[in-house]
């Protein structure tokens, strides 16, 4: 093929050890380009706030390199000394990721192309790398905060000199790309999809119980309001009078998670439901493949890795109709239904429950696998790679 390629990846937030879920389907990008050939480095200002004092005290601090599975990646640990002056944040995050770049390129060499993830504010440095030393960069655009519309007009005016210089614009579902380019008029977000980890489609030796009679219904998400876990709760409690052989856990934790327990109790649900707090990458794998469905109830996704994360492990899916699935789900792995309506999503999963046979795990697995697969994604990377590395050579 192509000459070996140097990706340097810059990502607005990024996992701090293996097992982190915060930004995981970044480090898993990075290692599945590496295994594909590709010379990979990450490099992440990892600003730590205030409010925990203990994680500003406590090391590391300042500058960390370690080859993780074999991309290099280089943090810069420090403290986010004035969290209400917006200006100065950025500017602290833009410099700190400039001294990563420089300690880089003089330890690793410059990279032929840049990815930027998230361009809050990692957009940001990979046009000042540009402009200095006139290095490509594409971006792959995460954020539900642009479909949300809570980012003000002067930082989507800010940015529109980023989007405007970027080799290509990809966004990882189709609704997004479409909504993008409503926020960046004349430019054009490819879809390019997230992709789940291979280990996802290694059935672990854990299975559901064959003793237990209950239908086990799953659902893994940070538990904020956007997630919207009160209208599954909801949903799931309408659905357990018509069908009391289900049970449902939640996995994730969050700033909701107290009211949650509270409206299971008001509900008189408790004995049916779980919650399972925080997962790690291999508790989470373990918890879907010991359920017999998943649900994302969702206002706004931009894609859902948790939903082809199910899919990998032969589960079907049942989401609301908030972006991101839409591009993920389709009548033969599963179901979605109006967003923010219990009884649709109620309805949605009373149909998977109640025909489960019809959901072949290994169609649903080869289906996750010509799609989001490791190979499949990288496919689609590397071409964009090379079209522009060779252009600029």
């Amino acid at each position: 093929m192509n000459t070996p390629i140097h990706i340097l990846i810059i990502p607005s937030w990024y996992p701090l050890f293996k097992g982190d879920v915060g930004g995981s389907f970044f480090r898993e990008q990075a290692i599945a380009l590496k295994k594909s050939g590709c010379t990979v480095g990450v490099i992440y200002p990892q600003v730590r706030s205030l409010k925990n004092i203990k994680s500003i005290l406590k090391k590391p601090y300042g500058l960390t390199i370690e080859s993780d599975e074999g991309v290099d990646t280089l943090r810069w640990y420090t403290a986010n000394y004035f969290p209400k002056i917006k200006s100065y944040n950025k500017n602290y995050w833009i410099n700190i990721a400039l001294k990563l770049f420089e300690i880089y390129i003089e330890k690793y060499g410059k990279p032929d192309i840049i990815h930027v993830h998230s361009m809050l504010y990692a957009g940001f440095v990979a046009q000042a790398i540009q402009e200095k030393y006139g290095i490509p960069y594409v971006i792959t655009e995460h954020s539900s905060a642009f479909a949300r519309n809570v980012i003000a007009d002067e930082v989507l005016d800010s940015l529109k000199p980023v989007v405007k210089n970027a080799q290509k614009c990809i966004a990882v579902s189709q609704k997004f790309s479409e909504y993008l380019e409503l926020k960046f008029s004349q430019i054009v977000w490819h879809y390019i999809p997230n992709l789940v980890n291979d280990e996802f489609f290694i059935p672990a030796e854990i299975k559901q119980n064959e003793n237990s009679k209950k239908i086990r219904i799953i659902s893994i998400c940070h538990l904020n309001k956007n997630k919207n876990t009160e209208l599954l709760i909801k949903a799931f409690a309408k659905l357990l009078i018509q069908q009391p052989n289900v049970e449902l856990a939640i996995g994730g934790d969050g700033e909701e998670r107290s009211a949650l327990e509270k409206l299971v109790n008001i509900l008189n649900i408790e004995h049916a439901v779980q919650f399972l707090g925080s997962l790690t990458r291999t508790e989470v794998k373990n918890e879907i493949q010991k359920s017999s469905l998943f649900v994302i109830s969702s206002l706004y996704e931009t894609f859902g890795v948790v939903a082809i994360e199910a899919l990998a492990l032969g589960k079907p899916v049942v989401s609301t109709r908030c972006g991101g699935p839409e591009s993920i789900i389709c009548s033969d792995v599963g179901v979605l239904v109006e967003n923010n309506s219990i009884s649709d999503l109620a309805n949605g999963m009373l149909y998977v429950a109640t025909h489960l046979d019809e959901y072949d795990a290994n169609v649903l697995r080869k289906y996750c696998l010509e799609n989001f697969s490791e190979k499949a994604v990288v496919s689609k990377l590397t071409k964009i790679y090379y079209e522009h590395y060779n252009t600029n050579e």
